[in-house]
């Protein structure tokens, strides 16, 4: 006797009398289904005001720095500081840009806010925009630290 689970000809396979086999499970369709209500926005005028931060880790990468979003004239409405947070491929991409505090970016993401409770009894929200994409629009003046260009 066959045991259900593994079944005695591959799933597909025709039978000696040339017909299919009937599947034994069937997979149900996703239409009724909450889907996650995630909104991806568009962040056109950010300032990188930290340090960017990368850390190679086993579970997937991680890219974080602090943003001030001020209003343009295609987001009129968008202002205010954010942590920008990428995680695995999106932190790579984010990395290759090479960002530094100064530089003006346009970051696609999903804004999320959390509520920290303090020793103290307060609260504190703080605002993520989780990254998907980032585009330079321009750089801060780079310039050089090395001993050679100091001393001229």
């Amino acid at each position: 006797m066959a045991r259900p689970e593994f079944p005695s000809a591959p799933i597909g396979a025709k039978s000696s009398n040339g017909y299919e086999q009937p599947q034994p499970f069937t997979q149900l369709p996703l239409e009724g289904l909450p889907l996650d209500d995630t909104e991806t926005i568009e962040f056109g005028n950010c300032l990188i005001a930290s340090p960017v931060t990368y850390r190679k880790l086993a579970a997937g990468n991680r890219w974080h720095c602090q943003i001030v979003v001020e209003p343009d004239m295609f987001h009129p409405d968008q202002s205010g500081a954010y942590m920008a947070v990428a995680h695995k491929e999106h932190a790579d991409a984010a990395n290759k840009c090479h960002l530094r505090p100064g530089d003006r970016a346009t970051m696609i993401g999903t804004p999320r806010q959390e509520v920290i409770e303090l020793g103290n009894g307060e609260r504190q929200v703080m605002d993520y925009v989780y990254v998907t994409d980032v585009q330079v629009c321009s750089r801060s003046p780079r310039k050089s630290i090395t001993a050679f260009e100091q001393g001229k």
